[in-house]
């Protein structure tokens, strides 16, 4: 890879190591990030941000290299180049970006009324990651899905002390705070969506109330997060959420997209299982039913046998007689 990037090394490759979240001093374990010195670049030449090394795609900083250009959005017009608090135009809609109104309510072109949705926020509310639940996950113990999500999501990406924190954290909504402080690669980007799963999989296992919310709901019921997260739920509040069309929510609901598709495999084990139970009782009672065939054939056979056996003119009949 240097050879294909030109440049000259000035000393060996050197390995960083993680130090002990609690002691602080340097231990032996390698976090995967590697350094070394070159030789200067000339004056109008940097190195690219992203290359390919043994077939891995690696991040390359250098002093120098120019920092990746940020747009930020405001939240208060809906505009890019500012944030909120330099905003000097009007409140507009997070929807249609029209101002006089707010998301859910009449004046916005997308306002509809939804029938079959299942909103959910909060720490009440059982389909939530914030619901406060115990979960053994690959056998740490978390407090909530959404612990054992910021804790994954601290451990794959090398920061432990962070890790640390998060697990002892007494709300669920402090380990989203101090998960937002980790920093991220690319691999936890490719991945977070299969730990979602995973984790929403085993708390449906081991919370029966989770699991009969998402049993007991019917093939049209539409789950979608109520809040302002526009990966996870539907970048709106509860009420323009409510009063949004679906396919006009700036948040793309990837939670509630994988309950539904969790919810769909309980029911189809639950229907499984009534099935399988409804031929056993069904087999059961033909077996008895059988029995009751052989009972009575059995006392028919007894009764023949009585009366072929009862003959009237036998001496005993004679003897009664005289």
């Amino acid at each position: 890879m240097l050879d294909k990037l030109g440049v000259k090394p000035t000393s060996k490759i050197l390995y960083e190591k993680i130090r002990h979240p609690e002691t602080n001093r340097m231990t032996s374990i390698l976090n995967g990030t590697r350094f070394l010195y070159i030789e200067p670049l000339s004056d109008d030449r940097v190195l690219p941000r992203l290359h390919t090394c043994a077939g891995l795609q690696c991040k390359i900083f250098h002093f120098g290299q120019p920092k990746k250009a940020s747009n930020p959005i405001c939240t208060n017009c809906w505009k890019t180049g500012h944030n909120r608090t330099r905003c000097t135009s009007d409140a507009a809609c997070k929807v249609c970006k029209q101002t006089g109104h707010l998301p859910g309510q009449k004046d916005c072109p997308y306002f509809e009324q939804q029938k079959h949705l299942t909103p959910f926020c909060g720490s009440e509310d059982v389909l939530s990651n914030f619901y406060p639940c115990e979960l053994d996950i690959c056998g740490v113990n978390h407090k909530s899905a959404e612990h054992a999500f910021q804790y994954i999501k601290a451990v794959r990406c090398g920061d432990l002390e962070a890790a640390n924190t998060i697990k002892e954290a007494d709300t669920a909504l402090s380990a989203l705070r101090f998960g937002k402080k980790v920093k991220v690669n690319q691999q936890w980007e490719s991945t977070k969506a299969e730990v979602m799963q995973d984790i929403l999989e085993n708390k449906c296992v081991q919370v029966p109330m989770f699991q009969e919310k998402l049993r007991t709901s019917k093939q049209s019921t539409i789950f979608v997060e109520a809040t302002f997260n526009d990966e996870w739920g539907s970048g709106l509040d509860r009420q323009g959420t409510l009063n949004t069309k679906p396919e006009h929510w700036p948040g793309s609901n990837k939670l509630g997209l994988l309950l539904k598709k969790i919810a769909k495999k309980v029911r189809k084990r639950k229907l499984s299982d009534s099935v399988n139970r409804k031929q056993r009782n069904s087999n059961r009672d033909q077996s008895r039913q059988l029995n009751i065939v052989q009972m009575l054939k059995q006392l028919r056979t007894a009764s023949d046998s009585d009366v072929s056996g009862c003959n009237p003119d036998s001496d005993s009949s004679s003897d009664e007689g005289k």
